[in-house]
């Protein structure tokens, strides 16, 4: 047994290149995550709207969140669509 020959036969592997993305470079991904979002937020603005017992305040609050992340969503879908912004 020669316990002095420490070397690999192995090449050097690269760096996985996904390996640290931030959110926004998920692509395609995050709007589907975006568009369930709305749909959640819009099933929680009915929900409280429709209650007699619930604060209409947040309702309301839903509501424009679920405006924003639509306008959002089709920000980016918008850009996924004409390359500028990796799938």
């Amino acid at each position: 047994m020669n316990t002095g020959n420490t070397e690999t036969d192995q090449q050097p592997q690269r760096p996985d290149p996904g390996h640290g993305k931030s959110v926004t470079q998920l692509g395609i991904f995050f709007v589907f995550i975006e568009l369930l979002g709305a749909a959640f937020l819009l099933a929680v603005g009915v929900r409280f709207f429709t209650a007699p017992e619930q604060p209409d305040a947040v309702a309301w609050v839903a509501f424009v969140l679920t405006a924003l992340l639509l306008v959002d969503f089709g920000r980016r879908l918008i850009r996924i669509a004409r390359g500028k912004t990796r799938r």
